[in-house]
């Protein structure tokens, strides 16, 4: 069953998020592949466009060494993070949402919480309500491009060979 299938379907969320999960090989390829179907169906906004700061708005804050990002996600969208490149407290300050865990478990959480979010961490999440999620980044870097260059990435290979090889190990389990 593809993903096209499943919106035709209607399927729940958590559904859609056990689509990402299944057969799991390294979770990243596996997140990767369910972008790259998402995009192909169109409707689906990406990163650092005009679009995207329209329907995801987000605040940005820099202040001494630090690079504070809060964004909104609204009700019913479907989020593929970036791989995050450091580790970093998260705030859920607001809303509910169904997340696709590291370990491949689909989790549903409910703000507020506080959220340590480790190196190599990509989330995949279904918004049940309006959501509001705040993190704190440490970083130099004066302007927004720059430090997402620090903090994020798209491929799992510019991470640590250490993280890789653990997370190959945990797929083979």
């Amino acid at each position: 069953m593809g993903i096209l299938s499943l919106f035709k379907k209607k399927e729940k969320p958590e559904d859609i998020l056990r689509y990402v999960n299944k057969n799991r090989g390294i979770l990243w390829e596996k997140i990767e592949e369910f972008s790259n179907q998402l995009n192909a169906t169109g409707g689906f906004v990406t990163s650092g466009t005009d679009e995207m700061e329209e329907q995801f708005p987000t605040k940005h804050h820099f202040s001494d060494g630090l690079y504070t990002r809060e964004v909104f996600m609204p009700k019913g969208s479907l989020v593929v993070s970036f791989i995050h490149k450091q580790s970093h407290p998260s705030f859920f300050m607001e809303g509910e949402m169904s997340i696709l865990t590291d370990a491949g478990e689909i989790k549903k959480i409910k703000a507020p919480m506080t959220i340590q979010t480790e190196i190599g961490t990509q989330r995949v999440a279904y918004m049940h309500e309006d959501v509001r999620w705040s993190c704190v980044y440490k970083t130099d870097k004066k302007n927004i491009k720059d430090a997402m260059k620090e903090i994020y990435t798209l491929d799992y290979r510019e991470l640590p060979s250490s993280l890789i090889i653990k997370h190959l190990e945990l797929c083979q389990d």
